[in-house]
């Protein structure tokens, strides 16, 4: 009785372990570069939250796959979709280059404003369009704002890495003039703690800047298109990117 009770008991294992296996085979990764863009991508030591996150991790609930994170700078990100090596990206806005080579994932999740940010007391040193011609501009790398900024070859323009940089250039003088998206350079300037040496400028694009999910079209989740924007459109519809963001801007 022994040797059989051993013998079922291996034969038992055997076919949980071939069971996980291909459980775990057929498990399906999307890969995530990310870079820190707060407060949709946060990074304290190793641990990330956010928005983005929040979001991110509604899809991999939602669409039954594993997200994969990978903390990588954002040209390279680009690249990295552009050739395929990743599958999807968060927080983008729409560029015409940028399609041929990514999807954009309808509805955006998010939306934000383009403003110009100055010292305190110069929100006139910007009172039209015409008036950007006499600052040097600073801006992220590869960045989307408006049209038809995006594309002046006229207007000088200073491109750094990230917003927290143009922040902290504005601020002790560096820069008389930033442009960004308001969702994340006010959360940068209250906790920086400058809300009391910057300001926004009086000109205003008045455009909206949408954020995206994109999946690269060399992505193997490119069959996934529809079932991802309706997953995006429920949590947006139901309220739960509002709860996301309530949590990391303080009223």
């Amino acid at each position: 009785m022994k040797i059989i009770f051993n013998f079922i008991l291996m034969i038992l294992i055997s076919i949980t372990f071939l069971t996980n296996n291909i459980l775990n085979a057929n498990e399906r990764e999307f890969l995530v570069p990310v870079d820190t863009w707060a407060p949709f991508r946060i990074q304290n030591d190793n641990k990330y939250t956010g928005i983005d996150f929040d979001v991110l991790s509604e899809i991999e609930k939602r669409l039954d796959l594993k997200i994969k994170i990978k903390k990588t700078p954002w040209a390279r990100s680009l690249l990295n979709m552009k050739s395929g090596k990743v599958d999807g990206m968060t927080g983008l806005a729409k560029r015409k280059e940028r399609a041929e080579y990514m999807h954009y994932i309808s509805p955006p999740y998010y939306t934000c404003s383009t403003v110009f940010y100055v010292k305190k007391g110069f929100s006139s040193i910007i009172k039209n369009y015409d008036d950007l011609k006499k600052h040097l501009i600073g801006q992220v790398d590869d960045s989307a704002y408006f049209t038809p900024y995006d594309n002046d070859d006229s207007l000088k323009k200073h491109s750094v890495k990230n917003e927290v940089q143009l922040v902290k250039m504005l601020a002790v003088g560096r820069l008389k003039v930033i442009i960004g998206t308001d969702c994340q350079v006010d959360y940068d300037i209250a906790r920086m703690g400058y809300q009391d040496k910057i300001e926004k400028a009086q000109f205003r694009p008045n455009n909206n800047v949408d954020l995206y999910f994109v999946v690269s079209k060399k992505s193997s989740f490119s069959s996934d298109l529809d079932k991802i924007s309706k997953i995006i459109k429920d949590i947006v519809d139901e309220g739960l990117v509002k709860e996301f963001a309530n949590k990391y801007y303080k009223k």
